[in-house]
C-alpha cells in the first residue's frame, strides 16, 4: 500500500468486541468470526486511530509513533503502511491515500 504523510485512516464500522489484557488488545471480528491480537507499536497505532470512525491523518499517527518508539520517519512509514495494509485486508480500517 502506497502511503504518504497526507494519507488518512479510519476504523471501519465492523462489529467487533475487544479487551485489553496484560498489555495486549485481543478482539474478535463478529462479522467474520476472526480473532486478532495487538501489542507494542501495533496496539499504540490502533489506539491513535480515532475510535469514532473519523479520519485520522497519517501524519499524526507517524509523529506520535516516531516519538514514542524512537524510529526514523521513513522506517515508521514503511512499518505503518504494512500494518494498515494488514488491517485493511481484514476489514478493520479504511485508508485514503
Amino acid at each position: 500500500m502506497a502511503l504518504s504523510s497526507t494519507s488518512r485512516v479510519r476504523r471501519t464500522d465492523t462489529d467487533f468486541v475487544c479487551a485489553e489484557i496484560d498489555g495486549e488488545l485481543v478482539f474478535m471480528n463478529l462479522d467474520r468470526g476472526e480473532f486478532y491480537g495487538l501489542r507494542g507499536s501495533g496496539l499504540r497505532a490502533w489506539k491513535l486511530i480515532d475510535e469514532s470512525g473519523a479520519w485520522t491523518p497519517l501524519s499524526a499517527l507517524l509523529g506520535s509513533l516516531c516519538a514514542v518508539f524512537e524510529v526514523d520517519a521513513e522506517t515508521c512509514l514503511d512499518d505503518v503502511a504494512a500494518f494498515l495494509d494488514d488491517l485493511n485486508t481484514h476489514g478493520l480500517v479504511e485508508v485514503a491515500p
